[in-house]
């Protein structure tokens, strides 16, 4: 697509999807700035400046709306920022950033705010909030879609089907859309149509410097490869454009097993997936019960309806407890909502295998039979469409056949984070010698070795992309690039 014509779908798309605007009038202006704890590290003076810089809206401590706005989806991070910019468009985003660069304060930027690390908010610096911006334009003619960066996986899906339309688009619907594009973007279309960053045609970036630049394969190609898998280290994006696929209905939902049958239920779905077209997506959960633990396999299948029980008869011959598998809408099967379902403390980590192999097979079941009840495992296989990308077309690097293996502890108390930290930490050392990489979006930790691992051999091209448009690393809160270190240290 030619950089003029999609300029002008942008202008029609958006004018046309009024229904699905969040308006900018809707977030009202900032006329009175309220001191209040932790803001003393910001003059009020220059505050007051920003305010009247900025057509969205200012919050600062003291403010009313101050506590809800600095909540963020992963409530073990309670970090209280001195400014939250509200934003109403591109502006106020190149606005905040030079705020926050004269004044050499953290910069988070929030879209979704699900990142398991928190980094939607920071302490004591400035949030870029851009979750007003949620415009979604389709062009159905063109399959095209148009997201604004605030834009949820709900928003993203409700415009597209409307046309009989989706792409991949994360599993949550609370989702935002940017964070899970950018990291790379896994969904259950994922087998048959690619990650999220795999259908990104081009993206609205506003560099540190405060630029405005376009991202494409026709305009500044270094960015596009970076932004596809390397998440937010090299720019703040506003806006996404995405490829779309015509997507009706779908077979989806859950065969819940008894307990105790982890070896041989994992054994068995290892084997259906190396069947398995690349129109179905499946994934199992290992859930502790009162009893033992129990297996869960989600299903997603966006064939012909008529295939899919023959497809299905293998799981099905198992002897499901449960069977809510039929025949929905891929919005139905979207709302069954993701890992975790609401906002809550927690820790999350991951690992890739290559293969599920009988001693790993042994290690997640003994580490699942001693999980305490709020903690749980998840098995993801990449496969399909996500493994037939050249590794060196964009920089999400897991591209080889594997198995993502999420592991995550939740608690409601300090003791209970004691407990479902130690586990998950010790259930992914327990199956690090299977492992070989990481996906960034899933990390509810990060180093220096595990941006590498999770980076893998584009790493050395993304800090170079990196020291061109972030060389002062002003976005470091993210699974980081680091500019002034040595790629091959």
């Amino acid at each position: 697509m030619a950089r003029a014509t999609r300029r002008q779908f942008i202008e029609t798309a958006l004018a046309a999807a009024a229904v699905y605007r969040s308006p900018v009038a809707a977030l009202p202006l900032l006329k009175d700035i309220v001191a209040g704890p932790g803001q003393d590290s910001v003059d009020a003076a220059a505050i007051r400046k920003l305010v009247a810089g900025i057509s969205g809206q200012v919050i600062t401590p003291g403010a009313a709306e101050y506590e809800s706005a600095r909540l963020v989806f992963n409530r073990a991070f309670d970090r209280r920022p001195a400014v939250i910019v509200c934003c109403a468009g591109t502006p106020d985003v190149a606005r905040a950033l030079d705020f926050a660069e004269a004044r050499k304060l953290p910069v988070a930027v929030r879209s979704g705010g699900h990142s398991r690390l928190g980094f939607g908010m920071c302490e004591g610096g400035v949030v870029i909030d851009l979750s007003g911006l949620k415009r979604v334009g389709v062009d159905a003619g063109k399959r095209v879609a148009r997201a604004e960066a605030g834009a949820l996986v709900r928003d993203l899906d409700e415009a597209t089907q409307r046309f009989g339309l989706a792409t991949t688009s994360g599993g949550c619907p609370s989702v935002g859309v940017a964070g899970l594009t950018l990291g790379g973007g896994e969904g259950r279309l994922m087998d048959k149509y690619g990650l999220a960053c795999d259908n990104l045609l081009s993206a609205q970036v506003v560099t540190v410097d405060g630029r405005r630049v376009e991202a494409s394969h026709d305009s500044n190609p270094d960015l596009f490869w970076a932004i596809r898998g390397g998440g937010g280290n090299f720019g703040v994006v506003t806006a996404l454009e995405y490829q779309l696929h015509p997507v009706g209905e779908v077979v989806s939902g859950a065969l819940m097993y008894a307990a105790g049958r982890i070896s041989e239920l994992l054994e068995a779905f290892t084997r259906f997936l190396a069947g398995a077209p690349d129109e179905m997506d499946a994934l199992a959960q290992l859930l502790p019960s009162e009893q033992r633990p129990r297996l869960k396999i989600d299903l997603c299948y966006c064939g012909d309806p008529r295939m899919a029980n023959d497809l299905i008869r293998p799981l099905r011959a198992l002897k499901p407890q449960d069977d809510s598998v039929k025949v929905m809408s891929y919005l139905e099967a979207q709302s069954a909502g993701g890992f975790l379902q609401a906002p809550v403390a927690h820790f999350q980590t991951n690992l890739i295998l290559r293969e599920i192999s009988g001693a790993a097979i042994a290690a997640i079941t003994t580490a699942i039979n001693n999980a305490p009840a709020r903690c749980k495992a998840i098995i993801v296989p990449l496969r399909g469409a996500v493994s037939r990308v050249n590794l060196s077309d964009t920089a999400f690097a897991l591209r080889q056949t594997s198995y993502e293996v999420d592991i995550a502890g939740v608690w409601t108390s300090p003791a209970g984070k004691a407990d479902a930290v130690q586990w998950v930490e010790a259930t992914r050392d327990t199956l690090q010698p299977f492992a070989n990489g990481v996906y960034i979006n899933q990390l509810g930790d990060t180093s220096d070795q595990l941006v590498r691992a999770g980076y893998g051999a584009n790493y050395t091209r993304l800090v170079e992309i990196k020291k061109k448009y972030d060389p002062t690393n002003v976005l470091r809160l993210n699974q980081n690039i680091t500019p002034d270190k040595p790629s091959n240290s």
